[in-house]
Order: structure tokens, then C-alpha cells, then sequence
């Protein structure tokens, strides 16, 4: 057995130390700041797909890895990451109310395989029993060798909104704060009350209290829900979109398989060039970031890029 010294000990704990107070650091400062945003705020890179099999999904998740710069880029052994999927509803896959969970798989045995501890939750609406299991969640974690846990409600901690639009302070789980590296994973969807949900309004579900308050001021608060939790990246499911009756309803002829898997560091800049995906419905036709309340506060805030035209659009096919 190899004999470490104290001083290595020391040593390697100080790295893995700085590696995760340089993460969060580097993105909060990127987003709240308030000196402009940098080109890699502005930056989408874009995978899409030929098909949905796993396999392509899989292909989909390392592409986009490797064009972000790599996984080592952002995971190093022995960080705490957390994936963060939409969990909310007892529904399949086919029907678009949660996230993929052969990206959520594929993204986090990349991450395990990194060296990573990784842990998958959400806060969901329906019983989280039945939604982890019948959305493929419990299944995904399972085959990643990542974890997964039932939100405990004595978790959570109460985390000030700097500058916050409606809230000065938010009840966030504590896996959350206490987490080295935070990958947000929605899926982008037609939502009720906000128009659509994508990357911003995901964060709903490391909030406590009572769901149902939020929806007042509901464009307000989720600029502060990401004003409250800088996550370090996003990869956004577009493999299917649910473009009307959501966010727990419809039919299968509410769905558009576009076959895209969006990754950016920042959930402005993410969501608004994911509202271009709904145009192509009848529905959405006439749909823009400017539109999605959400998205035009964030932007004055300075939070990201919402003019497509801005930004720098990467696309690649696997």
C-alpha cells in the first residue's frame, strides 16, 4: 500500500478544497457581478441527434462534454456534484413532464466516472416515490452508480437574494449549498403559469415552503431563485418538448421531438435560446426571450444574453 505523508494529505485536501471554492466563485462572479457578461455567458453549444435510443443519448452527453472543453474541465475526483433533474410528476418519459433519464444516466456516469460522488433529487409535486420510480430516475441513478434521495424537509437553510426583484431570502436544500459543483438539468416545457419552463424556473424544486406562494410575482421570484443559486452548468433536455398543456398534461400530440441537448454555464442565455425550439410550433409561432417575463428581468439585471443574435451558437450532430 502506497505510504502517504501528512503533508501529502494536507497538500491533496487543499486542492480539492480550492477546486470547489474556485467553481463557485468563477460562476457567481459571472453572473452577479455586474460588469458585463463574458463571451462564455454568451456561448450555447448545441448537440443534436439522429434518433432518441439511449445509445444516441449517451453519444449526445459525451459530445457535449468534449466541446465544453471536456469533463475534467469541470468534475475532478473527489467533488460533491449534485444533478439536478425535473423529477415533479408520475409520468413516463414519452410524455415530456420530466427529465430524460437516459441523459440524466449518461451525465452522471461521466461524472462518477470522473471521480465524482453524485446525488439526484428534486422536490417533486406528486408523491416522490412514485415519480422517481416512474420517471426512470430511480433506474438512471442506479445504472450511473450515483445516489439519489428523497428531499428531506429539515434540509433546508435559508440563503440571503442579493438584490433580490421580489424575495430577500430563500429556504434552498442544504445539498445544494453544500455542493462542489451543481449541474441543472431540465427539461424545456409549456408551463401554465409562466408560459414555458426551462433552466431558470427548474431551481423551483431546491426552494422550500410552499410551492403554490411562489406563483405570485412568479417571473420575479424565479430571478431570484438564480439569483439565490449560481449553478455551474446547465444541460438542458430538448429531446422531447411538451408545447401545450404542461407542465403535467397533454397528449402525445403535444410533443415535437427535436433531438437536441443544449449545455451553457449560464440558465439565461440557455433558456432564451431554447424559446426558438417552441417556434416551431403554431402555438408558439410568434414566441421570443423578450416575451417570457422571466427572461426580460434577467436581462436587465445583467444576469445573460437573451438576443439570439448575441450569442455564440455552436451546433454539432452525433
Amino acid at each position: 500500500m502506497e505510504k502517504i505523508s501528512r503533508r501529502d494529505v494536507i497538500i491533496r485536501g487543499l486542492k480539492l478544497a480550492c477546486a470547489g471554492i474556485a467553481a463557485h466563485t468563477f460562476f457567481s462572479k459571472k453572473l452577479f457581478a455586474g460588469s458585463g457578461l463574458t463571451a462564455e455567458d454568451k456561448t450555447v453549444t448545441v448537440i443534436k441527434g439522429d434518433d432518441l435510443s439511449k445509445g444516441t443519448v449517451e453519444k449526445m452527453a459525451a459530445r457535449g462534454f468534449d466541446e465544453i472543453g471536456g469533463i475534467g474541465r469541470f468534475i475532478k475526483s473527489g467533488m460533491k456534484v449534485v444533478i439536478k433533474p425535473n423529477i415533479g410528476w408520475n409520468s413516463t418519459p414519452e410524455l415530456a413532464h420530466t427529465t430524460n433519464p437516459d441523459l440524466v444516466e449518461a451525465v452522471a456516469r461521466l461524472c462518477v466516472n470522473a471521480g465524482a460522488s453524485v446525488k439526484i433529487f428534486d422536490r417533486p409535486v406528486h408523491t416522490a416515490q412514485l415519480a422517481y420510480r416512474r420517471s426512470g430516475m430511480n433506474a438512471a441513478a442506479d445504472n450511473a452508480g450515483a445516489a439519489i434521495e428523497f428531499v428531506d424537509e429539515r434540509k433546508f437553510k435559508t440563503v440571503q437574494v442579493k438584490g433580490g426583484l421580489n424575495l430577500t431570502s430563500l429556504e434552498v436544500y442544504a445539498d445544494i449549498i453544500n455542493a462542489d459543483f451543481i449541474i441543472n438539468m431540465p427539461i424545456a416545457k409549456h408551463h401554465s403559469a409562466s408560459t414555458l419552463t426551462m433552466a431558470m424556473k427548474n431551481l423551483m424544486g431546491v426552494i422550500g415552503l410552499n410551492r403554490g406562494g411562489y406563483h405570485g410575482k412568479m417571473h420575479e421570484n424565479i430571478v431570484d431563485f438564480n439569483k439565490a443559486i449560481p449553478v455551474n452548468l446547465v444541460i438542458l433536455d430538448a429531446l422531447r418538448i411538451l408545447t401545450d398543456h404542461g407542465p403535467a398534461s397533454g397528449t402525445l400530440r403535444d410533443i415535437l421531438e427535436t433531438r437536441t441537448v443544449i449545455f451553457g454555464t449560464n440558465p439565461v442565455t440557455v433558456d432564451a435560446y431554447t424559446v426558438g425550439l417552441f417556434r416551431q410550433t403554431e402555438k408558439h409561432r410568434n414566441i421570443t426571450p423578450e416575451k417570457l417575463g422571466y427572461l426580460k428581468m434577467a436581462a436587465a439585471e445583467g444576469m445573460g444574453e437573451i438576443n439570439v443574435r448575441n450569442m455564440n451558437i455552436r451546433e454539432f450532430r452525433v
